[in-house]
């Protein structure tokens, strides 16, 4: 039987201009974000529609998909905020993203999570989302035992590959991904991860 992670809610994992949190099941707020978020024209241009098109789809996709990923890996699709000064707490801060490290569900799971981000279009361009993937990245394998992590994005995605390269990944060529479909992917992985991806699961 798995237990729930519940972390406190003045958890945060602080960077230079950010904090990095857990997203709360029952936060009418952070409901409202992600709902707000995952409905930007950029969000739907870039990852298609998906189906929580209201607050409270959100906080059902919170308190079931989001949660189920913290119970079993104690990380998974964390909010991003910003400081309006440097030493500002999370409640002082702006919501303006989110930043994930997610392993898929079994069968269809890595051995090692994928990054992945998405910031407000207003928010955009001003390297947000790579200060978020490094301070999540190196959180999760300083604390959480995590020892590779890869990015996947689309082979067009000019933009995606950039931060993935810019957060210290390395482009380890393209596949076509059974957890997106069979989709063709740019895949990055950590330096220092073994050349055999399908140690990882990662095939074509």
């Amino acid at each position: 039987m798995s237990t729930t992670f519940t972390p406190p809610p003045s958890f945060s994992i602080p960077t230079s201009r950010l904090h990095i949190s857990y997203l709360e099941p029952n936060n009418p707020t952070h409901s409202a974000f992600v709902h707000h978020l995952w409905n930007t024209d950029d969000f739907i241009q870039a990852e298609g529609p998906t189906g929580l098109d209201t607050p409270e789809k959100a906080a059902k996709f919170i308190a079931t998909r989001v949660q189920s990923d913290y119970n079993r890996n104690k990380h998974g699709q964390m909010l991003v905020s910003l400081k309006p000064y440097p030493d500002a707490s999370l409640a002082e801060s702006k919501m303006i993203g989110m930043v994930s490290l997610m392993k898929g569900e079994p069968p269809n799971a890595y051995t090692q999570p994928d990054v992945g981000y998405t910031i407000l279009p207003e928010e955009s361009g001003k390297g947000y989302a790579t200060e978020a993937g490094i301070g999540l990245i190196e959180y999760a394998r300083r604390e959480l035992g995590v020892e590779g992590v890869f990015g996947f994005c689309r082979v067009d995605a000019a933009r995606s590959r950039r931060v993935l390269e810019k957060i210290g990944l390395e482009f380890r060529g393209e596949r076509n991904l059974r957890v997106f479909g069979g989709a063709r992917s740019a895949v990055y992985a950590l330096p220092g991860m073994g050349g055999d991806l399908t140690v990882y699961g990662i095939d074509d």
